[in-house]
């Protein structure tokens, strides 16, 4: 069995803007910029699968498994002009032509995800990195070490527990309070339908037991009456408001950040799903300066009424091949089933 030895930067290559008006497999005359050769190329340009799962007739697969259907790409200003054989592939060597021997390597279309946050992905780079974090144990150990590099008084800032897995152990202030008394500390759950505070963060806020509490969310409460340190839903504006938002400078180079590590694990475009009007302004204008490293397809946050009054009187892009396009509104109707926010016909079983 042939080992798979994927290149992401390849990958990042196909499906970047599509293909030429040349059939694959009939080398042109041109001079190529890059040649790639010896690879195992899948182009997935095969028929669906059956609904039964039986591969289409047309798919490179046989007793032994899926198999690669070329084993060279060429491309030229940007597009693929040639997926084939290495030896027709280099056809298009010219005096100033790249040619990478792959040696093996997996070959795959570039990826689009259709739901992501990548300004929250820059961001996540920078702060406590929380994902996959099992106990709260565990998370406040990491929030120890971080306020280690931090000037006493100023925000931590962390993301990624996962209030699903924790819906029926849900942390408090307590042991955050306790080991993490000189910061104020605003960790964010992994679909962002929680947030988790300290002592520090609720003085800070000027959040009491006497704090109104947005339509739909909820502040819990500990023994003593007060608040405990957990938001749910749209209790989590409540920090979100208070915390010290970063600058434009600050949320470019997270977009960067968060775009590039996207393109560096072999995506060519994502669906930015509830976009904001600085957000916004930071995409046109990084598009403009055709530094965007990926393709955005940025979906219109439904709550910034000022960006969407804009759109509806300028109306939807109409290029496909411009590097962001926007025609899509995202809207918010309830939470999520771990923080017991979605909305069911029923009452929830345990609450």
């Amino acid at each position: 069995m042939n080992s798979i030895k994927p290149i992401f930067g390849i990958l990042t290559l196909l499906l970047i803007s599509g293909c030429s008006s040349e059939p694959a497999g009939e080398p042109g005359s041109d001079e190529a910029d890059l040649i790639l050769i010896n690879g195992r190329v899948y182009t997935l340009d095969w028929d669906e699968p059956a609904t039964d799962g039986t591969v289409a007739a047309d798919a490179p697969h046989d007793d032994r498994g899926w198999q690669p259907d070329a084993t060279a790409v060429v491309t030229k200003g940007g597009e693929i002009v040639f997926v084939g054989g290495s030896k027709e592939a280099m056809q298009h060597k010219g005096e100033t032509t790249r040619v990478i021997d792959l040696a093996g390597a997996t070959v795959l279309p570039g990826l689009v995800d259709s739901h992501t946050h990548v300004f929250e992905l820059g961001a996540l780079l920078e702060r406590v990195n929380l994902i996959d974090v099992a106990t709260e144990e565990e998370v406040v150990a990491l929030v120890v070490e971080r306020a280690k590099s931090v000037p006493k008084g100023e925000w931590i800032i962390g993301a990624g527990w996962d209030e699903g897995a924790w819906a029926n152990r849900y942390p408090d202030k307590a042991l955050l309070s306790e080991l993490v008394p000189d910061h104020p500390v605003f960790l964010r759950s992994l679909h962002g339908f929680s947030g988790w505070a300290n002592q520090m963060a609720l003085e800070s806020l000027g959040i009491t037991a006497d704090t109104e509490v947005p339509t739909g969310g909820e502040m819990r409460l500990g023994a003593d009456g007060q608040p405990n340190g957990l938001f749910l839903n749209r209790g989590i504006e409540l920090l979100d408001s208070g915390v010290p938002a970063p600058s434009r400078e600050a949320m470019t180079q997270q977009l960067l950040k968060g775009l590039n590590q996207m393109a560096e694990d072999g995506y060519v475009g994502v669906h930015e799903a509830g976009i904001h009007s600085m957000g916004m302004s930071i995409l046109e204008e990084l598009e403009a300066a055709n530094e965007l490293p990926i393709r955005v397809y940025a979906m219109l946050s439904l709550r910034d009424e000022d960006l969407i009054r804009k759109w509806i009187a300028k109306g939807p892009d109409k290029d496909n091949d411009s590097m962001l396009v926007t025609r899509t509104v995202k809207a918010y109707y309830d939470g999520a089933l771990g923080s017991r926010g979605a909305r069911l016909l029923y009452d929830y079983s345990d609450k």
